[in-house]
C-alpha cells in the first residue's frame, strides 16, 4: 500500500476514528470517576545485617540476596497469611489477605516489600505491617532453629559482654596504680587471661546468634496510611481509553482494506485487467428524480470537471489507436450498474464536438438504454437494419442536440440477441455504419451477463472497458477481461468509473464544476412549476438542453398561461 493510498484511507476513516476514540475516553472517564478509589501501603525490610556490618562479608550479602527471594514466597504462604489475618481487627480470611498482598523482592537486592491494597488506607498499612511482622516472626526457623535455644545464645551473648565490661574494668584500676606490688601484677595478668578468654568466648557466641544471621529480617520502613489513592487514574484511565478506541478503528480500518476488493485507482486496474486507466470519472451527483439526459455532462455541462474529464478519455483513446485507428468502438462492463451506457454516451458526444461524425448505437438487445438517456423514441433502430437489408442507416439515426451525433437506438427486441449479433448480418450492418460516420461507438450488455459484448468485441476495431471504482469487484473485472481476451477482442483500456472525490486523479479541482447546478434549477424548475410569462434565463451560454426537455418546458408555460 503506497503512501497516496494512505493518505486516502485516513482521510476516509479520520471522523470515524475522532469520533470512537472521543468516545471511548468519556466511556473511561465516567467509568473511572465511579469506581471506588483504592489504596497501597508498603512496607520495606532488610535480609541480613549488610548495611550494619563494618566489614561486610560479600559471600554473607550473596546468601542475603537469595534469601530474599526466599522470604518472599513464604510470605505468601496460607500459615504466615492466616496468621496475619488473625491479628487484624476485623480479622481476614488467608484468602482476603492473598487478594490484597503483594511480595516483591528485586533482583541482587537485599530488599523486601509487601504491599497491600485496601479501600480503607488504614486498613492497607495493618496488612501490610501484620504479614511483615509474621514473616519475621518465623524469619528464625528458615534454617530450622528453635526460637528457645535461639533466646538461650542470646542472654549468653549479654551475660559474656556484661562479665567482660566488669573484668575490664578492674583491669583497668589495676593498670592505673604507680607502683603496682607484685601480688597486684600477678592479679592484672589473670585478669588479661581471662579477658582473652571471655572474649573469645563471645566470638563464639557471636557466631550463632541470630544479631549477626544472614538471614535476619528487620523493618527499615514500616507502612503507614496513605494520603492518595492508587487506582483508579482518571486521567490516565481516559487517555489509554482513548488510545484502545483510536487502535481499534485503525485495526477495523486494516482489515477493511485487506478484505475490500475493489478496485480503487489506475494501479490497481493494471494488475486486475491488465490494460491501462485511459480515464477516471468522478461520481456525478443527481437528485432524487432528477431525469436521465442529465448524466450528459459533455452536453449540458460542457465547462465542467465532468465533461473535461470524457475528453481527456477521448484524446487517450487516440493516443492508444494512433497506428490503426479505430473507426468502430465497443463499450462494456463486467456487471450491470458501472455505468457503461453513461460513458458511451458521452464519450460520442465529446468525440461530436472535436469534429467528427460519430453515431451512437444502442447494441444492448436485452436491456436497451439509450434511448432513455437521450429521451428519444425506440421504435426503429438496430433490429431493423439486421432485418431489411432495404433500411438506409439515416432512416433509423436520430439527430441529437449535439452536432454531428446521431444515435441508433435497439428497436423491437428480438428473441436470439447473442445470434444476431454475431452473424453475418451484424458485420454487414457495422459496416454499413462505418460508411455513414468517421466513429461508431456500440454499448453492449455486461460481459459476465451474457455473451454479446464478446461475440461483438471479436470484429471490433476496439474495446473500451468500464470499471466502477465503487462496484467493481477485482474477481469479477478479471473475468470480464479474461472473457474479452478469449474472444480476440482489441482492448484499448479501461475507464475507473464513478471514483470518490478524495481519490480523484487528474485536474478535476481546477475545472470545478460550472454551470451544473444552475442548469438542472432552470430545467427543473420550468418543468415542474411552469413560468407563467417568464422565460427562464440562459446560466451560461454555452449550456445546452435536450430538445425533449426544451419541449416539455415549452408544454409546461402553455399550460400555465391564462387564456385572454
Amino acid at each position: 500500500m503506497d503512501l497516496r493510498r494512505l493518505i486516502v484511507l485516513a482521510r476516509a476513516w479520520l471522523p470515524l476514528a475522532v469520533l470512537c476514540a472521543v468516545l471511548a475516553g468519556v466511556a473511561g472517564f465516567v467509568v473511572s470517576s465511579f469506581e471506588q478509589p483504592v489504596y497501597e501501603a508498603r512496607t520495606r525490610l532488610i535480609v541480613g545485617q549488610a548495611l550494619s556490618a563494618a566489614n561486610p562479608d560479600y559471600s554473607q550479602l550473596l546468601v542475603a540476596q537469595n534469601l530474599s527471594a526466599t522470604y518472599a514466597v513464604v510470605a505468601e504462604t496460607s500459615s504466615i497469611l492466616e496468621a496475619a489475618g488473625s491479628r487484624l481487627s476485623p480479622p481476614l480470611s488467608p484468602g482476603a489477605v492473598a487478594s490484597r498482598v503483594r511480595v516483591d523482592a528485586p533482583r541482587d537486592s537485599t530488599f523486601l516489600y509487601i504491599s497491600a491494597q485496601d479501600t480503607d488506607p488504614a486498613r492497607a498499612a495493618a496488612i501490610a505491617n501484620a504479614v511483615a511482622a509474621q514473616l519475621i516472626a518465623a524469619s528464625p526457623s528458615i534454617q530450622g532453629r528453635e526460637a528457645a535455644f535461639q533466646g538461650s545464645i542470646d542472654e549468653d551473648l549479654v551475660a559474656t559482654q556484661a562479665l567482660i565490661e566488669r573484668t575490664q574494668a578492674r583491669a583497668d584500676a589495676l593498670i592505673a596504680v604507680t607502683n603496682p606490688s607484685a601480688e597486684q601484677e600477678a592479679d592484672l595478668q589473670a585478669l588479661e587471661d581471662r579477658l582473652a578468654s571471655l572474649r573469645s568466648t563471645y566470638t563464639t557466641l557471636l557466631s550463632f546468634s541470630s544479631g549477626s544471621a544472614t538471614n535476619l529480617l528487620t523493618v527499615l520502613d514500616p507502612a503507614v496510611p496513605p494520603t492518595t489513592p492508587v487506582s483508579p487514574r482518571v486521567l490516565f484511565n481516559t487517555l489509554l481509553a482513548a488510545a484502545l478506541g483510536l487502535l481499534v478503528i485503525v485495526g477495523v480500518a486494516f482489515v477493511a482494506e485487506q478484505l475490500d476488493d475493489r478496485i480503487r485507482d489506475p494501479d490497481a486496474v493494471q494488475d486486475v485487467a491488465g490494460v491501462s486507466t485511459l480515464g477516471t470519472i468522478a461520481r456525478m451527483t443527481s437528485g432524487r428524480g432528477r431525469k436521465e439526459f442529465y448524466q450528459l455532462a459533455g452536453l449540458l455541462f460542457p465547462r465542467s470537471s465532468f465533461a473535461e474529464a470524457y475528453r481527456t478519455l477521448r484524446t487517450n483513446i487516440e493516443f492508444a489507436s494512433l497506428d490503426t485507428p479505430v473507426r468502430t468502438l465497443l463499450v462494456t462492463s463486467s456487471t450491470p450498474g458501472e455505468g457503461k451506457t453513461v460513458t458511451a454516451a458521452n464519450l460520442a458526444i465529446v468525440f461530436a464536438q472535436s469534429g467528427r461524425t460519430v453515431i451512437l448505437v444502442d447494441a444492448d438487445l436485452r436491456k436497451p438504454g439509450i434511448d432513455s438517456i437521450f429521451d428519444v423514441p425506440n421504435t426503429r433502430g438496430l433490429t431493423d437494419l439486421l432485418r431489411h437489408q432495404s433500411i438506409s442507416v439515416e432512416a433509423v439515426a436520430i439527430a441529437t442536440e449535439q452536432d454531428n451525433l446521431r444515435v441508433v437506438t435497439t428497436g423491437p427486441l428480438p428473441p436470439n440477441p447473442a445470434e444476431l449479433l454475431g452473424s453475418k448480418r451484424m458485420r454487414t450492418v457495422v459496416q454499413r455504419l462505418e460508411q455513414a460516420a468517421d466513429l461508431v461507438i456500440f454499448d453492449s450488455p455486461p460481459l459476465l451477463a451474457v455473451t454479446d459484448a464478446a461475440v461483438m468485441g471479436s470484429y471490433l476495431d476496439g474495446t473500451l472497458f468500464v470499471i466502477d471504482a465503487a462496484k467493481g469487484r477485482r474477481r469479477l473485472v478479471r473475468m470480464g477481461r479474461e472473457a474479452l481476451a478469449r474472444s480476440g477482442a482489441k482492448t484499448l483500456g479501461a475507464v475507473l468509473n464513478r471514483v470518490p472525490a478524495v481519490t480523484r486523479f487528474g485536474y478535476g479541482g481546477y475545472y470545478g464544476h460550472v454551470a451544473e447546478t444552475p442548469a438542472a434549477t432552470v430545467v427543473d424548475l420550468v418543468a415542474d412549476r411552469g413560468a407563467a410569462s417568464v422565460d427562464p434565463p440562459a446560466p451560461v451560454a454555452d449550456v445546452q438542453v435536450p430538445r425533449a426537455a426544451r419541449a416539455r418546458s415549452s408544454a409546461s408555460r402553455s399550460r400555465s398561461t391564462p387564456r385572454s
